[in-house]
């Protein structure tokens, strides 16, 4: 009997082990919400057990004492922590840091190497502050960059899509991330970058930046997120989340560890999003010339409140508009916006959307960088008939056209345009 009881009590400490490390395991990687259909973003691969994996909560020590430094302080204390981790895992060549539950306010900018998985547990709030607490430097205006510690004072390090490749943020639970509506702030800064992933956080208060930053990647899935809350901008014009070249002449990148080589964006979803009290949904408001986005897909999104057009669409090439639902699009005047504009589009499906309280649901225009960015030519579409059906498929609900505009000639509208129908649906 005890040789017996000696081997049930050895069997039942390695099945509580083993279900241990299988949460454990679970924990760190977490599978994606679906998996990606064919012509959508697969994102990060998410760092791996071979990796270190660290925890933390905003009463952590940094990981290189940085308590030592004249400019640490509480306004500095999160700053110097996540960014003395980031440090860490690029040495390490990428791994896992989890955030528990708590506030961290952030002064300044979190440079994210390559393989780096970031997991924000429930409860986590990521808060923007604009006190340094030093006068040897100033706070800055974004969370994260996707730049590599290493080269984040350098100059025309990155090129392509050769940049920090494999980085994921994923939301455990209620995440958050606050801009606190200070201006120009950016949650996160890709710019040629691969592989990566923004899962379940809440973006809010946003005012005159933008919530994402997309710029010369490759590659980014963008899902189970939700944007919502701003300040008006001066134009009025400002997307949650921008996709645009880095390119001196639009001024559309500010970030000089980028070459500034006007690479566009390839292979963008984003999927399962919601977006609310916003100037701009999802867009891009300057081109470069024959740069073109390819393979963005925007489904299954719930757009409510936008004070211009929801999404605007210029020089994008194949790419998907589908299924997704947008509800009143105005700024409390007169003027006419639309629930989706596009210029220079080429190779679009935009099909099966549900369009409510918007004046002019889809038009497609040729159009014109104005002040920066004028230099270039002006950019056109093309529509092949199968489009144009597909664009039939979109249903208007307590609009006032019920079609959709294409006007062929720039600055043009009243001649030499296209009319396409679109379903008129009934007010519930």
């Amino acid at each position: 009997m005890h040789k017996r009881s000696r081997f049930f009590k050895a069997l039942s400490l390695l099945l509580s082990l083993i279900i241990t490390v299988g949460a454990v395991v679970s924990y760190v990687t977490p599978v994606p919400a679906r998996a990606a259909a064919s012509g959508e973003a697969t994102g990060a691969k998410l760092a791996d057990d071979s990796l270190p994996v660290y925890k933390i909560s905003p009463k952590s020590k940094t990981a290189s004492n940085y308590e030592r430094y004249s400019t640490y302080s509480k306004a500095t204390h999160c700053y110097y922590l996540l960014r003395s981790y980031m440090e860490k895992l690029e040495e390490s060549g990428g791994g896992t840091l989890i955030l528990k539950k708590g506030t961290y306010t952030l002064s300044n900018t979190v440079y994210v190497p390559s393989n780096v998985t970031i997991i924000f547990n429930k409860k986590v709030t990521i808060k923007k502050s604009m006190d340094s607490g030093t006068k040897l430097f100033p706070a800055s205006n974004s969370f994260f960059q996707l730049c590599s510690p290493s080269n984040s004072e350098k100059t025309d390090v990155y090129k392509g899509y050769g940049g920090v490749h494999d980085v994921a943020f994923i939301g455990k639970g209620k995440v958050t991330f606050d801009q606190a509506s200070k201006q120009d702030v950016i949650s996160i800064m890709m710019c040629h970058n691969s592989n990566i992933t923004v899962s379940g956080i809440n973006f809010k208060n946003m005012y005159s930046g933008h919530f994402l930053e997309i710029d010369a990647s490759k590659n980014v899935l963008i899902e189970n997120c939700s944007f919502s809350g701003h300040k008006d901008s001066p134009n009025n014009n400002k997307e949650a989340i921008n996709l645009d070249t880095p390119d001196k002449a639009t001024g559309g990148f500010h970030a000089d560890w980028s070459s500034y080589d006007k690479t566009p964006n390839d292979l963008v979803t984003i999927r399962d999003c919601t977006f609310k009290n916003l100037e701009r949904a999802i867009g891009t408001h300057k081109y470069s010339q024959n740069k073109l986005h390819v393979n963005i897909s925007i489904t299954d999104c719930d757009i409510t409140g936008c004070d211009k057009d929801a999404i605007r669409v210029m020089n994008w090439k194949d790419f998907t508009i589908k299924n997704n639902t947008i509800d009143t699009v105005t700024d409390g005047t007169d003027k006419i916006y639309r629930a989706i504009l596009v210029s220079g589009g080429y190779g679009m499906d935009i099909s099966c959307n549900t369009l409510k309280n918007v004046a002019r649901p889809i038009q497609i225009m040729a159009w014109k960088n104005s002040d920066a960015g004028s230099e270039y030519d002006t950019i056109y579409n093309e529509v092949t008939d199968e489009e144009a059906e597909l664009m039939k498929t979109n249903t208007l609900i307590n609009g006032q056209e019920y079609f959709i505009r294409w006007n062929k000639v720039y600055e043009v509208y009243n001649t030499d345009t296209v009319k396409i129908p679109v379903r008129q649906g009934e007010a519930k």
